[in-house]
């Protein structure tokens, strides 16, 4: 994936998830509580997965970068 699909492809989910926590604190301060709800559940899982998927992408960097090196 080139520099520009990846800069835009991050942008995006950084303004999806930014609509989806206001979204679900103006419900819930409407009164529509459990879709409120739903929508802070989407939002805590979606961005635990993204922050596993970057913890394992590192992980695998700083092992291929310190093993590599060594042969």
């Amino acid at each position: 994936m080139n520099d520009k699909k990846k800069g835009k492809l991050q942008i995006s989910v950084i303004i999806i998830m930014i609509i989806l926590l206001v979204a679900a604190f103006v419900l819930l301060f409407i009164g529509h509580y459990s879709v409120a709800f739903v929508l802070f559940g989407i939002f805590i899982v979606s961005i635990n997965s993204i922050s596993n998927w970057l913890k394992y992408k590192n992980d695998d960097y700083i092992y291929r970068k310190n093993y590599n090196n060594k042969w």
